[in-house]
């Protein structure tokens, strides 16, 4: 098995400040090959948002997504 690391910036706008209910999801960002680079995807989005109390944005890591090229994977477009 090949095990392949993508990393995410993901959120939007939630309820209110628990940040437990999302109520305007935001597109989802990536997949990014490094940390560093969602890292910097994230910053850009949470300086759009910084006046906004209720938007909250996070970096998810998924370990064993599909990788280009073996047979039944789907792959978005690598940043």
């Amino acid at each position: 098995m090949v095990t392949f690391v993508a990393y995410y910036v993901v959120g939007g706008e939630y309820e209110d400040t628990t940040f437990r209910k999302l109520i305007k999801p935001a597109p989802v960002t990536g997949p990014f090959d490094s940390y560093v680079q969602a890292y910097e995807a994230w910053r850009a989005r949470a300086r759009e948002t910084v006046d906004q109390a209720y938007a909250r944005f996070q970096i998810v890591q998924t370990i064993d997504a599909p990788v280009e090229g073996l047979p039944g994977s789907v792959q978005a477009p690598r940043h």
